[in-house]
């Protein structure tokens, strides 16, 4: 417990961010003229600060002698408490001029196929208008947590867009149809519709929508991928049959797409952050993804 100052006004005065952060200063340096050099301001003045913080407190907080300053043993756990402030002051600060300046980074998360469809093409365009803006393109079947600040922009094929404080736009479905390699086609014959599947061997990841194919077939021959990059390898290699987003496997040259299917169709949604909805550079940098996509919606929906 700190030890009351009789000379002090203990009672609800509203502390001064200056006074802390000299506070911690003194705390650290251990003198008033060790914290003047580290905040650039004269020894006397670090003193009134430490005098005027401590008498809003109603405590002493440091004894002094004539080595300096010294934190009183009920005093350090002011010490972490005053440095989280300060952490939190640079980060509002550093995200305020952020908002005055426009971003100069951008952190974007998308999946393989609409990264090579869509978002890389759309960066290509941005770059020639925001060249000061750096982009780091982070591509993978994973989902970062933009509310945790994993990415700021989003483009994802998922039924929702996820949790957080952020700002989504439904742009497009995409949908799945049946393929098999050109050389599975030749020797086996490619299956017209589920009814013919028994006859063939499905390959599918543990995704559900891969997974959808198998579940409408059980008499069917089935094996299990990793990952939708196995899975289109497999697929090239004659193995068998796989239900793919038409984004992957329309483009393909050596797919022929067997049968299309009604289900599963998978919303594409483009999100971002709340803080950075109105960053003009954000913002551009959305509305060239978001044309992109609807440029891209006839291979999304399998209409290529």
């Amino acid at each position: 417990m700190l030890q009351s100052d009789p000379a002090g006004t203990q009672g609800g005065d509203m502390l001064d961010w200056d006074d802390i952060r000299v506070f911690l200063a003194v705390a650290k340096a251990g003198s008033t003229a060790g914290a003047g050099r580290t905040l650039r301001v004269d020894p006397t003045t670090v003193a009134r600060r430490i005098a005027a913080l401590e008498t809003a407190v109603g405590a002493r907080l440091f004894d002094r002698s004539r080595d300096g300053y010294v934190l009183r043993a009920d005093a350090a756990e002011l010490v972490e408490a005053a440095a989280a402030m300060s952490r939190e002051a640079h980060l509002f600060d550093s995200r305020a001029q952020a908002l005055a300046r426009g971003v100069d980074r951008l952190r974007v998360t998308t999946n393989e196929p609409l990264a090579n469809a869509i978002v890389a093409p759309a960066i290509v365009v941005f770059q020639a208008e925001h060249p000061e803006v750096r982009i780091d393109l982070v591509v993978g079947p994973g989902q970062l947590d933009l509310d945790r600040g994993e990415a700021d922009v989003a483009l994802r094929a998922a039924p929702e867009p996820g949790p957080g404080d952020l700002v989504a736009r439904r742009l497009a479905d995409a949908r799945w149809a049946v393929y098999c390699s050109r050389a599975y086609a030749a020797r086996h014959g490619a299956p017209a519709g589920v009814g013919d599947l028994a006859a063939h061997t499905i390959i599918a990841t543990g995704e559900p929508s891969s997974l959808h194919l198998a579940a409408r077939a059980p008499d069917a021959r089935s094996e299990r991928r990793d990952t939708m990059n196995d899975l289109v390898i497999a697929v090239r290699a004659g193995q068998g049959v796989a239900s793919l987003p038409c984004i992957i496997g329309d483009p393909h040259p050596d797919f022929v797409r067997c049968f299309s299917q009604d289900e599963p169709v998978t919303p594409v949604w483009l999100i971002c952050h709340q803080r950075l909805r109105h960053t003009p550079s954000v913002r551009r940098f959305l509305d060239l993804v978001a044309e992109h996509t609807v440029a891209a919606r006839p291979v999304l929906e399998g209409r290529g």
